[in-house]
């Protein structure tokens, strides 16, 4: 509690404390709620936060954090389906073994190569890969060219905003980014010892979300039956 700053006054405040923190530290709500909200603080009231303050921020990263893992799972399934559609019209039903997917080492692996669907294939590669399928080259990423939607999101030229990969790419890495930290609770911290693209580039959670919202247009993305909200609460202990 002292490492969270936290005062309590009873025995019972102290407990809910406790198992908060206990919590926080196992959905790592508070490191992914610093990378998608720019290190944003709690407001204090005094120099230390309340329990009744430190309860609310942790349901508000809560919601937050698991609506937007709902946006980026459901966008996700739609990718994976996509890409397995148009690859089986043009290389058929075994096209994860073709020679064409020869350059990606996600598909060179032994446990993806005796797989006997494509699709059971797509469920085992990286979302960085599912990229590279989508975004590759001639020999299959032109299958994907004349099923973006360019005309449906104007800059204010009135001409597309999104006109060549590279712009599509930036908005992938954008969603892979928040993806990997939020979908696989990597801790903020360990990645950017590794990564150091966290300290080059803030990434807010609005980021995220129009990009993820831009993304779905120029792919056709259908939100009918999307989760348009939600609303976890903690019970009381």
């Amino acid at each position: 509690m002292l490492d969270n700053n936290i005062a309590t006054h009873t025995i019972s405040e102290t407990k809910i404390a406790l198992k908060l923190i206990k919590q926080k530290e196992k959905f790592i709500l508070e490191d992914s709620a610093k990378a998608l909200n720019n290190n944003r603080k709690i407001v204090k009231d005094s120099e230390e936060d309340t329990i009744g303050q430190y309860i609310q921020e942790i349901i508000k990263i809560t919601n937050q954090y698991y609506f937007l893992y709902i946006q980026i799972s459901q966008f996700e399934a739609f990718l994976r389906t996509l890409i397995n559609h148009k690859m089986v019209k043009v290389y058929g039903n075994q096209w994860h073994l073709d020679r064409v997917m020869s350059d990606l080492g996600d598909f060179q692996k032994q446990s993806i190569r005796g797989l006997d669907k494509p699709s059971k294939a797509l469920n085992s590669i990286s979302f960085g890969t599912l990229e590279l399928v989508f975004l590759g080259g001639s020999r299959y990423g032109n299958i994907f060219d004349s099923s973006i939607k360019k005309d449906k999101i104007s800059a204010k030229d009135g001409k597309p905003k999104y006109n060549n990969k590279h712009q599509i790419k930036a908005l992938f890495s954008i969603v892979r980014n928040a993806r990997n930290d939020i979908c696989h609770h990597r801790r903020i911290g360990e990645s950017i010892k590794s990564n150091p693209k966290y300290t080059k580039k803030s990434m807010t959670r609005s980021d995220v979300s129009n990009a993820l919202h831009d993304l779905k247009i120029l792919l056709g993305y259908d939100d009918t039956f999307d989760v348009k909200a939600i609303e976890l609460k903690y019970t009381e202990f």
